[in-house]
């Protein structure tokens, strides 16, 4: 996840070490034939009975349970049994392991490559509802490859900024508004720092991402092409412009906290500070609002912002995608619940279709602000190519470096020519 290194990490343990789930059942729906008593009725055949298994990531239960009731409603010759799985599971799901399955972009390359999944291209093109333009731009071309489509984009999560409401109001402080600049984020920032009530205007929650994020953002980069990776560029000027403004936030200016100093937070580190009231302002996705995945909600009053721009407004953002297995012997059955699936809200994530994330549903869903801010943030949203799976090893360097960067062995401009000149990919 990313690249969120950990995700990645498990991604290709799970592929290559050919994980195999357990054979899904099958459950067969009779229906009887239609007829008229007196007569006989020429028409639309009946369907035939069909069932698939869908496999997803467990938390996601409750929604997929709600839409398995319309679904039904609308094709009731077609069974889905739902099979919640582990996330990491999901990544080297294997072709006979279910027959509609939910996976990261970073699984992309080896489920082809393996013949796992099934090109969607037939399938899409057969079905005149299916309107790839509704698709925000670059979604669905992410999981292209030579011209075949080979998953339909679930859902994206989106990093953002959360503001401690509270805190912004205590200190009679605005809160950051759409399409705030780095100068604001800094000005903002250093207000809220509070050394005597060890009160920090900033922390970053998310590790590498952050770093990451505010390199893209100045114009700099760790790769040649993102969509389509050949060599690092981990010494490129405005990089390691990028990493020295991020690392004097921390060390001269200390609007965020040293590594020691999120440490005395307690156990969890800045984590632990969010919630002891001690950050005003921090980075994470859109789908952790209120504490989504975190052991307990979060008790302040919070508000969501995009990230600060400087010279561009990237935005990290991470997507799942929906695969059909190759081993499936209902394709269509296969299809209609995909597609279905496709035109509706997903659960923790943002949708990719604007006709979905533009609609007042997801207002009613998120919220007011939540929706604002998915939308403004789609368009500067940095796509990360299923491509970055296959540098692993890069990515890896990167996060040494910053962790040089981090423990003041090294500035930014000796820690990523080192990484540049360690790498293979150069």
């Amino acid at each position: 996840m990313p690249v969120n290194r950990s995700t990645s990490k498990r991604t290709e343990n799970r592929a290559q070490g050919g994980l195999r789930l357990a054979l899904l059942l099958m459950a067969l729906l009779l229906a009887a034939p239609l007829s008229l008593a007196g007569c006989s009725l020429r028409g639309t055949p009946t369907p035939e009975p069909a069932s698939i298994t869908f496999a997803y990531p467990e938390v996601d239960s409750p929604r997929y349970q709600v839409l398995l009731e319309e679904f039904n409603e609308l094709y009731p010759h077609i069974t889905v049994e739902l099979r919640p799985k582990r996330y990491d599971m999901l990544g080297g799901i294997s072709a006979g392991d279910a027959d509609v399955f939910v996976s990261s972009q970073f699984a992309l390359n080896w489920l082809q490559g393996e013949s796992q999944i099934r090109a969607l291209t037939p399938l899409i093109e057969q079905d005149e509802t299916f309107d790839r333009s509704d698709f925000y731009p670059g979604t669905l071309e992410l999981y292209t490859r030579e011209g075949e489509v080979w998953a339909i984009p679930a859902g994206v999560d989106i990093m953002v900024m959360y503001t401690h409401r509270d805190l912004f109001e205590a200190n009679g402080m605005p809160e950051p508004e759409i399409g705030w600049t780095w100068d604001d984020f800094y000005a903002t920032t250093l207000s809220l720092r509070d050394p005597t009530a060890d009160v920090f205007g900033y922390a970053p929650a998310l590790d590498l991402f952050d770093p990451l994020t505010f390199i893209y953002q100045h114009g700099g980069r760790i790769f040649d092409d993102l969509e389509n990776p050949t060599r690092t560029t981990f010494d490129d000027p405005l990089t390691v412009e990028a990493l020295e403004w991020y690392s004097d936030l921390i060390f001269d200016e200390n609007v965020a906290p040293t590594p020691e100093q999120a440490e005395a937070f307690g156990r969890g580190g800045v984590r632990a500070g969010i919630y002891r009231d001690k950050v005003a302002v921090w980075t994470g996705m859109l789908s952790e609002r209120g504490g989504r995945g975190w052991p307990t909600e979060w008790p302040m009053r919070w508000g969501v912002v995009t990230l600060p721009r400087d010279a561009e407004a990237a935005t990290l953002t991470l997507i799942e995608g929906y695969y059909i297995s190759a081993q499936t012997d209902q394709p269509d059955a296969s299809w209609k619940w995909l597609a279905f699936l496709s035109a509706k809200l997903p659960n923790r994530q943002t949708p990719v279709r604007r006709s979905l994330a533009e609609g007042f549903a997801y207002e009613e869903q998120v919220g007011g602000e939540v929706a604002e801010v998915a939308r403004a943030s789609l368009d500067g949203a940095l796509l990360l190519s299923p491509e970055l799976a296959e540098f692993e090893e890069a990515l890896g360097l990167f996060e040494q470096a910053l962790r040089a960067i981090m423990d003041q062995r090294s500035t930014p401009m000796e820690a990523m020519n080192w990484a540049q000149q360690q790498s293979k990919f150069r």
